[in-house]
């Protein structure tokens, strides 16, 4: 696979050797001018290649963050549904709380009213009794005049009887009192009697009463213990769920913060890219003017060749814009299975103007080439009339500069030195030092 960013400045570089002076000092001149141009252009390549890898780190982390963002917002979800599940039971328990309440509240009433009611009673009772003390009084009255008039023989009732009072009414001595007497008695202790049973009921109620209200109480209790615990378990939930929220926002900050940085990143690259831009402006001005001072080069004409053997022909990385790198590719990538260290043939006749080696097969990403930089070894052969032809990552060279070559010659072997992923062969074809499509001419 060939490397996509492959470095323009480069291209620039080997177009600046298409220029032959009339002598090797200016040659050696316009070479260091231009290969300072070159490593500048590198540096900034670089500098955007490490942004570039920085920001596709960047972009990894923030995936990271977007994925854990989306478990937790599922787990959030979860939460707060047992949230609301303990809610709705928080609810029933206080709706049975009231209730008990309410039961509790109509049975103090039914409780105030029987006291009531008793009280009531009660007060009956005491009138009876105080009448029926006004009638023992007079009845004594009466029981001392039978006594005065001789009827001891009926006065036993009143020696030591335990219940005198019932053996009063029954016995004969009330029979010589007189029917109004006995009967008016008679309703008092019935009345009595009535009245105490009323009473006696009505406390039996309310301990019956008291007893439910006990119950009640223990039913609204076990209640308000269970509403607590639900209670708790919720505050639990609701901590839990403040928890992951908080991760949460953690999370989203630090992705605007990643963000950002992205941003940043990508502004210098574009400062960067409209620097390199304005290198390569002068790069290809100087390759022009040092065309135009060498005139007299000789031209080859005709038609090119396919600078590999033509079963080489799996294009990875066409000429022009480069949306993965956001640049222009400056020629095009010849990659194919079995490519390594075939043949590289001159696609015209020519004069070799630039040979660099020195750089190793690494498959990465090293400057340390001398000028080839991102090219790693490669051939530049000036055709004539403003054209010239560039052959970039080189396993091998078999040519040197000022060589004379003739269409069809081996000039050197496919490689994968300087910035390269794999054996491939980067093929550029310029005019007046500015790169156009190699298919316009091949």
């Amino acid at each position: 696979m060939t490397k996509k960013f492959i470095s323009r400045a480069m291209a620039a570089l080997c177009a600046a050797a298409l220029v032959m002076g009339t002598g090797d000092n200016a040659l050696n001149a316009s070479s260091s001018s231009i290969s300072a141009i070159e490593d500048e252009i590198a540096q900034k390549r670089e500098e955007n290649e490490q942004r570039r890898q920085e920001i596709e780190n960047l972009g990894g982390d923030m995936d990271d963050n977007e994925y854990r963002m989306e478990l937790i917002s599922e787990q959030v979800d979860g939460v707060n549904a047992e949230i609301a599940k303990y809610r709705e039971l928080i609810k029933a328990k206080e709706a049975a709380i009231d209730s008990k309440f309410l039961e509790i509240d109509a049975i103090e009433r039914s409780i105030l009213e029987k006291e009531n009611e008793i009280n009531e009673k009660s007060a009956e009772v005491d009138t009876l009794n105080a009448e029926n003390q006004e009638n023992l009084k007079r009845f004594a009255k009466l029981a001392r005049a039978l006594y005065m008039s001789d009827v001891s023989d009926k006065m036993p009732i009143f020696n030591g009887s335990s219940d005198w009072y019932d053996y009063f009414m029954y016995s004969d001595v009330v029979k010589n009192i007189g029917k109004q007497s006995y009967d008016f008695m008679q309703e008092l202790t019935d009345s009595i009697k009535e009245q105490e049973r009323l009473i006696g009921e009505l406390n039996a109620e309310i301990d019956a009463l008291n007893s439910s209200k006990l119950a009640l109480e223990d039913e609204k209790a076990k209640f308000t213990r269970q509403m607590d615990e639900l209670a708790e378990e919720r505050a639990k939930l609701e901590a839990e769920a403040q928890e992951k929220l908080d991760d949460l926002y953690a999370l989203t900050a630090e992705n605007e913060e990643l963000r950002d940085r992205i941003d940043d990143l990508e502004s210098d690259i574009a400062a960067n890219n409209a620097a390199l831009e304005e290198l390569n402006a002068q790069l290809e001005e100087r390759i022009r003017a040092e065309q135009a001072a060498n005139p007299d080069r000789p031209q080859y004409g005709g038609d090119f060749i396919w600078p590999l053997e033509d079963r080489f022909g799996y294009i990875t990385t066409y000429f022009g814009y480069d949306a993965d790198m956001d640049r222009m590719h400056r020629g095009i990538d010849v990659g194919d299975a079995g490519i390594k260290g075939t043949n590289i043939y001159a696609a015209q006749s020519g004069t070799v103007t630039t040979v660099v080696t020195g750089c190793e097969h690494n498959y990465g990403r090293s400057w340390n080439c001398g000028h080839g930089g991102g090219f790693g070894n490669y051939i530049i052969i000036d055709h004539g009339g403003g054209l010239a032809t560039l052959y970039a990552h080189c396993g091998a060279v078999n040519v040197y500069e000022g060589q004379e070559v003739s269409q069809g010659d081996v000039i050197g072997e496919v490689g994968s030195t300087g910035w390269s992923l794999g054996f491939h062969l980067h093929f550029e074809v310029r005019e007046n030092g500015t790169p156009v499509d190699p298919f316009g001419y091949v």
